[in-house]
């Protein structure tokens, strides 16, 4: 804010002037216009008494006034053309207001005239938008031209006295009035750029706030001291139920329904309990899908009863949705350290059994041994699947070549499933690749079949694996089966963690395979066909597009 620092911020640095610069440079051009028709009037007066008096030489005076007034309009008519040349064109008409006043001085009598007045006036208005050193060296062609007039009558014979002395003092007023006019204006300009920066602050900011608050999935409305709203985001305006047009929480009616209404009163209330600091309440309103919603307020307002009031509206089923979210973190971060604390005792249990059974000749003790080695598979196979969802690792982005990762999956799955492998069928319908990270295709893929192969029939080719492009750049990996499908009221469930028809499931099948798609940008869907088609159910993965 030092005026010592300032000059960088003057037009002379800057590609393009300031606004304010222009504005007054215009100002400038304007009203040399107006002196020039001003001294120019004075012309027609010159024969009447004083006026005739006061003019030297009333001829010189006519034609320095006539051609003043053509360069004023001259120079107002081109000044937009020249913005970019601005201290030239400051430059040339300083010295053409310095030197058609200097001579319009002469003209009508030397300093004791009062056009010397207009002289400083003009050197002030220049250095209203000139840098420091240019104002001084125009207060020093003025004091040049000032001495210069001061001479003249010496030079031609008169005997002028104080006439050099008049014309110092008038020289140290234009040094004096030049510098001051210049310091005040380029502190001013320095003023008027803190306060354009601070202004392009606020509205980036504003913009910022007006952003975030527009995507808060909590509603925020904010209210004057009449009671008119002047913020409402779109989450508010779903949750009361609100258009787009203006609203008021102020006087009766109901508009907006009675979300609004709801939100009226409880605005109402708050106020008439003095409406300081921050205060809570709740309110009931129509939910979207029927019934009600539980939304609660808080009113954020100040001590001041002038101030803005901020009103944020929480949807409680949302809050509920987050804590019971946090809740199934914490039990499968819990579940998975069971889980693997788990399965060092439930090993050592199987290898017992298993050396016990190799001992054992009674039929009964062998079944029951049998039971045993049956559940602690079917624990295991639990642990395993908590284990994979708990530490699913990044996916790998693979271009697998379908037939040949089939060629080398089927034979695997096979092995460890037990199941017959003329159940299967492969239909290769395009030998494009599947981006998807291969071991976790293959774990989707070992879900999926063991899942259609439990429901299906034991006839030949009685699972499908199909991968087709079923529309250009749409890819699907199809696993159908002959079952009876998915009753109706269990689609919506069908990826639910833990939950199967089957006793001996474990319900975590399904819900892992549709993560790990997720994982590799992946969609996987259910499909039903038509009562007559031989495959009457299916999971269908879509693999991210090319």
């Amino acid at each position: 804010m030092t005026s010592g620092r300032a000059p960088a911020s003057v037009p002379e640095l800057a590609a393009l002037p300031a606004d304010s610069y222009r504005a007054a440079l215009r100002w400038l051009a304007a009203s040399r216009v107006a002196v020039a028709l001003v001294l120019l009037a004075l012309v027609p007066l010159q024969g009447a008494g004083r006026f005739a008096s006061e003019l030297a030489d009333p001829a010189l005076f006519e034609r320095v006034a006539v051609v003043y007034l053509l360069a004023a309009i001259l120079y107002l008519s081109t000044l937009h053309r020249f913005y970019a040349r601005f201290n030239s064109v400051l430059v040339v008409h300083a010295l053409t207001d310095l030197v058609a006043l200097s001579m319009l001085m002469h003209a009508a009598g030397g300093l004791r005239s009062g056009i010397v007045v207009l002289l400083i006036a003009a050197l002030a208005g220049a250095a209203v938008v000139s840098t420091r050193r240019m104002a001084a060296s125009f207060a020093a062609v003025a004091t040049l031209l000032l001495l210069a007039e001061a001479s003249w009558p010496t030079l031609h014979g008169a005997n002028e006295t104080g006439l050099t002395t008049t014309a110092g003092l008038v020289g140290l007023a234009c040094f004096a009035t030049a510098m001051t006019v210049n310091w005040l204006a380029i502190r001013l300009h320095a003023q008027e750029e803190i306060a354009r920066r601070r202004g392009e602050d606020l509205r980036r900011q504003l913009a910022v706030t007006s952003q975030v608050v527009a995507e808060l999935q909590q509603g925020v409305l904010i209210v004057g001291a009449d009671g008119e709203v002047t913020t409402m985001n779109p989450a508010a305006r779903a949750l009361l139920g609100v258009g787009s047009g203006a609203a008021s929480l102020a006087g009766g009616g109901g508009e907006g329904g009675s979300g609004w209404a709801a939100l009226r009163r409880a605005y109402a209330r708050w106020r008439e309990d003095g409406a300081r600091g921050h205060a809570e309440s709740e309110i009931d309103l129509p939910a979207p899908r029927g019934g009600t919603a539980r939304i609660r307020l808080r009113f954020l307002g100040g001590d001041d009863s002038g101030g803005d009031t901020v009103v944020m509206l929480e949807d409680q089923r949302l809050i509920e949705e987050r804590a019971q979210q946090l809740k199934l973190a914490s039990m499968g971060r819990l579940s998975a350290s069971i889980a693997h604390e788990v399965r060092n005792p439930l090993a050592a249990i199987r290898h017992a059994n298993s050396l016990l059974a190799e001992r054992l000749d009674d039929p009964a003790q062998v079944r029951l041994a049998r039971i045993v080695e049956d559940n602690t598979v079917r624990i295991d196979r639990i642990v395993g699947d908590v284990l994979s969802i708990a530490r699913r690792e990044r996916a790998a982005d693979e271009a697998i070549d379908v037939p040949a990762f089939l060629r080398g999956f089927l034979p695997e799955f096979v092995a460890a499933s037990g199941a017959d492998p003329r159940r299967i069928s492969v239909r290769l319908e395009t030998d494009r690749p599947i981006r998807f990270d291969s071991n976790h295709l293959r774990q989707v893929l070992f879900n999926l079949l063991g899942n259609a192969l439990r429901y299906a029939s034991q006839d030949e080719s009685a699972v499908l694996i199909e991968w087709r492009e079923r529309e250009p750049h749409r890819l699907e990996l199809k696993v159908a089966d002959d079952g009876p499908g998915l009753p109706t009221e269990m689609l919506e469930h069908a990826f639910e963690p833990f939950f199967t028809t089957e006793s001996r499931g474990t319900g975590l099948g399904l819900y892992l395979a549709r993560e790990l798609c997720n994982a590799n940008a992946a969609t996987i869907r259910y499909e039903t066909g038509a009562p007559s088609a031989r495959y009457r159910s299916a999971f269908v993965i879509e693999p991210q597009r090319d």
